[in-house]
């Protein structure tokens, strides 16, 4: 009996945890994908690094972060994504699970 509830535990923390880490991977990419040569056509501002991001998060369906929350620098040389979020999600009868995440991605611009 003990090692079914033992069970039922740790399925639980996977299925509830697995999914953030899943879609911060993913952010993760989206974010490097800046960098690839075909995503950076007409990508020349902060502004247009605002625009790609907020439509790759919504097509990815992430609701986790916002683009409104990132701090974004485009200078002459160098783009700078800074940004640190929670995400919480219930675990448990009411028992939540809060997991923080920061980044730090910077890439030359040419």
């Amino acid at each position: 009996m003990m090692a079914i509830i033992i069970g039922f535990f740790l399925l639980t923390v996977v299925v509830r945890v697995v999914p953030v880490y899943i879609d911060d991977f993913t952010l993760s990419q989206i974010i490097d994908s800046i960098d690839d040569r075909d995503s950076r056509r007409g990508i020349d501002s902060e502004r247009d690094v605002r625009v790609y991001l907020k439509k790759r998060l919504r097509l990815e369906r992430i609701e986790s972060v916002s683009v409104s929350d990132m701090d974004i620098k485009y200078g002459n040389e160098l783009l700078t994504i800074d940004f640190e979020y929670e995400a919480r999600t219930p675990f448990m009868g009411n028992i939540d699970t809060v997991i923080k995440f920061e980044h730090h991605h910077e890439m030359g611009v040419q």
